[in-house]
């Protein structure tokens, strides 16, 4: 085998095993909700999401949310995550802050409000350079659901009022359903 050869069937080889040490965990659904650039209303820039990237697996649902280019994220992040399409509105609100890089689960009362204390807590991963915002919250934490779908609310200046709705106004993006 000549040394070209070798190198093309070694990089092959090493594209193989980066695909499948990249790709998403075995069961895993995997749904984008996507959102308008300049669509935030807010009085400086901070918190346009672009895109939601809503991972549901096994163990875990995944939620990976990227800003409108030189948007900045914004103060506070609110996730409702909707597990019961016979009832209106989401079952469960994810709130995450970019001060204390940590998210809280607690049970939503539809659209309007939550109810009780902290089901679960954990900590955020944030990429200031890219502009995205990582979370990891175990499965069990929202009565481990076979499928969710998820609308997200920004805002500034804690509590604030709303820089976007992604996908839109009480709107959740598709449904995700575990593998």
């Amino acid at each position: 085998m000549s040394s070209t050869a070798a190198r093309a069937t070694a990089a092959a080889l090493l594209g193989g095993v980066l695909a499948l040490t990249t790709a998403a965990p075995v069961g895993a659904a995997v749904g984008v909700v996507r959102d308008p650039a300049g669509d935030g209303r807010t009085s400086f820039p901070g918190g346009d999401v672009t895109k939601i990237r809503v991972k549901h697996g096994p163990q875990a649902l995944r939620l990976i949310v990227s800003h409108a280019e030189d948007s900045g994220l914004a103060d506070v992040y609110r996730f409702n995550v909707d597990t019961d399409p016979g009832s209106a509105g989401p079952e469960y609100a994810i709130g995450a802050g970019i001060e204390i890089e940590q998210w809280s689960v607690v049970r939503a009362k539809g659209w309007k409000g939550m109810t009780g204390g902290a089901l679960c807590t954990g900590d955020t991963a944030i990429d200031w350079d890219g502009e995205k915002m990582r979370l990891v919250v175990p499965r069990d934490c929202l009565g481990s659901p076979e499928r969710v779908r998820v609308n997200l609310v920004t805002a500034n200046d804690y509590p604030g009022t709303p820089v976007d709705h992604a996908p839109g106004k009480k709107t959740f993006g598709a449904w995700v359903t575990t593998g």
